[in-house]
């Protein structure tokens, strides 16, 4: 009777179980016969494997129980017990009834009938295997329609089990993100420090584009002034050839019409034995008298122009020594003059111009050298400093190179061709140099400087300091290696030794604005105000016109607390940089310490019409509005301040995206 007591609600969840595949597997029910189940060949050929024709067969099977009463006669049915057999009969004529009778009576045949694994063939036994997981499957089912609590309750635990996997599942993934996050920021700070070196190699690479730039315009400028001498010299030989074959043309007409001229009065000729040798020069006399122009000419000149060209150089070097260099440049051209492959006259032509600053007509001079002497490098070397004075750089450090091609083991031309690649920050290949001329020259201090410079400039600041200190060993007495040591030392935060350099230095120079200033900022940063102070100010003294000195100071004096004297520090920065808005925004923070609060609020109104965008003046702004209790004015000035700032991380957010 429990059966025919089911709720509705698991009548009508049964009949859709049933309806699922009553359409497609109407013929899968077998039909009661006296033997229910087929045999195992049967079995084989079914293809649902919901069908229960998979049990192995048994001998007797029992047909399934009869929920119901033994037969009555229709009188003595009532009408409910009337429905309620209704409902039974139909509830057996289902699949899933068929399916329990089904289940029992293998139960059944299992107990009557033992049948051993060695019957069974092996398609047999993986659909047995299956069938029996139908079959559980199928009993949960029943279980879970008729008992609604334990099914509630095993969705519970089911439940619970998928909450906490997806909880777990979850927190790896905002672990996972978490990592993301910290990787993410480490690559916005590489990104951001491969933008500061891109930005440097792009300041750099864009000063040497205009350095070339630079370059190309006086190599053009030097290049018209190459033809505008060619055409000069092409000019003025023409000229002389044409006067050369004039003077020419009229000697030879003179020469035609002249004749010899006879005395009149020729005395008696003697004896010819006793002609004597007075008397042949006597008849030899008129002879002279028949002279072209041209020999007359020689004849009248001094007989100090008749040297040869060796003199004239000799001459001229005597007087290089004397410092006469005008007078030894004119004999220098007379001995080109009298043997133009004189390639010493030349050099020592090139030499004198260069003394005299005619630095262009220097380097033609040395360009006519390397014509006759290609291979002599001290002209090469010469010409590349020339080159250096004309700020014609990269043909300088050619002809370096050239002159180190000749003569590898040369200083001079290794130290300056270092030189020249500093100033066009090719740092590693100027500290190349450096080291090929200290290996030629290991005691010059000037290339030993000149290396830690280029090492500080790489970033490699303790082998800066190791080459400044050897530099410092070789000539102490050099303020300018004392700070460039310094330097190297505040750049790795080692500021008392920084300290210690700079009052050295400061004891060979004792009025270098340049030295008080860096020891006022590192005595600043070691928070020695007072000592920062006195600095600053003795920086002042020596330059009052420096801004930055004088805006430092004022920081300084703000430390200090002497709010006043930094308001005049500050003004007088403003002086010298009327548009500085952090000097206004300085002057408005002492002010606002006075409680001057009109005069603090114009210095933060100027400093905002400086720099409209400038957040931090925004924010400061805002403040002291509130502190005036101007409140909707000190609201617009702090939404302003958070703005900015707001668009400045989205800009850098852009920036490394």
């Amino acid at each position: 009777m429990t059966l025919m007591r089911l709720s509705t609600v698991t009548l009508l969840t049964l009949a859709a179980l049933v309806a699922q595949d009553s359409c497609v597997e109407a013929s899968s029910i077998p039909e009661q016969s006296p033997n229910p189940l087929p045999n195992a060949s049967e079995a084989g050929r079914s293809a649902d494997a919901v069908e229960m024709i998979a049990l192995a067969p048994s001998l007797a099977v029992s047909m399934p129980e009869m929920i119901g009463s033994p037969s009555f006669s229709d009188a003595e049915y009532s009408s409910t017990e009337l429905a309620s057999l209704s409902m039974t009969n139909v509830l057996d004529q289902t699949w899933l009834a068929k399916l329990v009778k089904i289940v029992q009576g293998e139960a059944q045949s299992k107990i009557t009938t033992p049948i051993s694994v060695a019957q069974i063939s092996p398609a047999s036994a993986l659909n047995y295997e299956f069938s029996q997981t139908i079959t559980l499957l199928n009993t949960l089912l029943i279980v879970a329609t008729l008992i609604p609590s334990v099914t509630i309750l095993f969705f519970w635990l089911v439940r619970r089990l998928i909450v906490k996997e997806i909880v777990t599942q979850a927190q790896k993934q905002l672990n996972r993100i978490d990592n993301l996050e910290a990787q993410l920021k480490a690559s916005k700070q590489r990104y951001q420090q491969l933008i500061k070196e891109l930005e440097v190699q792009m300041g750099t690479a864009q000063e040497s584009l205009d350095f070339l730039s630079r370059e190309a315009k006086l190599s053009q400028s030097s290049i018209e002034q190459v033809e505008t001498l060619k055409s000069q010299f092409v000019f003025r030989l023409q000229a002389m050839i044409s006067e050369v074959q004039e003077i020419k043309e009229q000697s030879l007409k003179e020469l035609k019409e002249q004749t010899l001229e006879i005395p009149k009065n020729i005395p008696e000729l003697p004896d010819k034995k006793l002609v004597s040798l007075n008397g042949l020069s006597k008849f030899s006399e008129p002879e002279k008298l028949v002279i072209s122009p041209i020999s007359m000419a020689v004849k009248s000149q001094p007989v100090s122009e008749l040297m040869i060209a060796d003199d004239y150089l000799k001459k001229a070097e005597s007087l290089i020594i004397e410092g006469q260099l005008d007078p030894a440049l004119k004999y220098l051209e007379k001995a080109i003059e009298a043997n133009a492959n004189l390639d010493q006259a030349w050099y020592k032509k090139a030499g004198v111009l260069v003394k005299l600053q005619r630095y262009q007509e220097a380097l033609l001079t040395y360009d006519q050298c390397l014509s006759l002497q290609p291979q002599k490098y001290e002209i090469w070397y010469n010409r590349g400093n020339i080159l250096v004075r004309l700020q014609r750089y990269a043909e300088a450090i050619e002809s370096y190179n050239q002159a180190i091609k000749i003569k590898p083991n040369d200083y001079e031309s290794w130290h300056n061709r270092g030189a020249l690649l500093r100033k066009f920050k090719r740092f590693d290949e100027a500290l190349e140099s450096y080291n090929k001329a200290l290996e030629i020259a290991p005691d010059k201090y000037e290339t030993l400087h000149n290396r830690g410079n280029v090492l500080a400039k790489l970033q490699r600041y303790e082998e800066a300091i190791a080459s400044y200190e050897q530099a410092i060993k070789l000539n102490p007495n050099k303020s300018e290696l004392w700070l460039n040591q310094a330097n190297a030392l505040l750049a790795l935060q080692r500021h008392e030794e920084a300290l210690k350099s700079l009052e050295k230095a400061l004891s060979l120079n004792p009025n270098n604005f340049e030295l008080f200033k860096i020891q006022g900022n590192t005595l600043g940063k070691l928070n020695q105000n007072q000592e920062a102070l006195n600095s600053y100010k003795k920086a002042i003294e020596i330059k009052p016109d420096s801004y930055e000195t004088c805006f430092e100071c004022g920081e300084i004096l703000v430390k200090l607390q002497k709010y006043s004297e930094a308001i005049a520090l500050y003004e007088q920065a403003i002086n010298l940089k009327p548009d500085s808005s952090e000097a206004w925004r300085s002057k408005g923070l002492c002010l606002e310490k006075l409680e001057q609060y009109p005069e603090a609020l114009a210095s933060y109104d100027a400093a905002l019409s400086c720099q409209s965008d400038d957040a931090q003046t925004w924010r400061y702004r805002g403040s002291l509005l509130s502190k005036l209790k101007q409140y909707p004015e000190a609201i617009s000035s702090l939404g302003k301040a958070i703005s900015i700032q707001k668009e400045l991380r989205n800009a850098k957010n852009h920036l490394v995206s």
